[in-house]
């Protein structure tokens, strides 16, 4: 997937080193991966950055179940220990 971005400053294997993040943040959904992977790739254009990172994925919201599955409900309590 990294190798089909036309980004001019993307480093190499930068969301291969991203992968347990990316797989947690999409629920390991490839829809959910490519739309995230997309608009953040999008974004780094529009800003002049030309590359992926951590704090620009962080940014990108994505599909409601992979939102949803990895942050925990700020309704969520937790039990008592």
């Amino acid at each position: 997937m990294e190798s089909t971005l036309r980004l001019h400053h993307q480093r190499k294997n930068t969301l291969v080193r991203l992968a347990p993040y990316l797989h947690g943040r999409t629920s390991g959904m490839i829809g959910s991966l490519s739309h995230l992977i997309r608009a953040a790739a999008i974004s780094a254009i529009l800003d002049g950055s030309e590359s992926i990172t951590r704090t620009a994925l962080d940014h990108i919201r994505i599909d409601h179940h992979s939102e949803s599955a990895a942050r925990p409900s700020p309704h969520t309590r937790r039990a008592a220990g």
